[in-house]
């Protein structure tokens, strides 16, 4: 949603934000797979950096709709923001609950999802 505070669309500080959710409906773009090969299905992207604009990307395929975000807040006297948690998932939390987006494999069946990391 466009101007919620967790928008990160337009490149900013994370600051104080803290996070713990789930997202859905990402720009997955139409263009060349990480391999340089056509496969129509395009790739998301994320990219962090620190002040010093040192950071590191992820891009993961459509297989993916879905990318939990944490930002590993804890509470004093523990260790804060430790790290940021990226993970792009086939399904939202709780889905083996809720069936949202699951994907059931029958024996012998398999099921293959992509991503990358690399330097940004």
């Amino acid at each position: 949603m466009e101007g919620h505070g967790f928008d990160f669309r337009a490149p900013r500080a994370i600051g104080a934000t803290e996070i713990d959710h789930a997202f859905t409906g990402m720009a997955f773009d139409g263009g060349m797979s990480d391999g340089g090969s056509s496969d129509g299905g395009g790739l998301a992207r994320v990219l962090v950096r620190d002040p010093g604009g040192t950071g590191v990307g992820m891009a993961w395929d459509r297989t993916c709709q879905w990318l939990q975000i944490h930002t590993a807040d804890k509470q004093p006297p523990a260790l804060n923001r430790l790290g940021l948690a990226v993970e792009p998932m086939t399904c939202p939390p709780d889905a083996f609950n809720s069936g949202v987006d699951l994907i059931r494999l029958e024996p012998g069946a398999t099921h293959e999802a992509s991503w990358s990391i690399f330097a940004a």
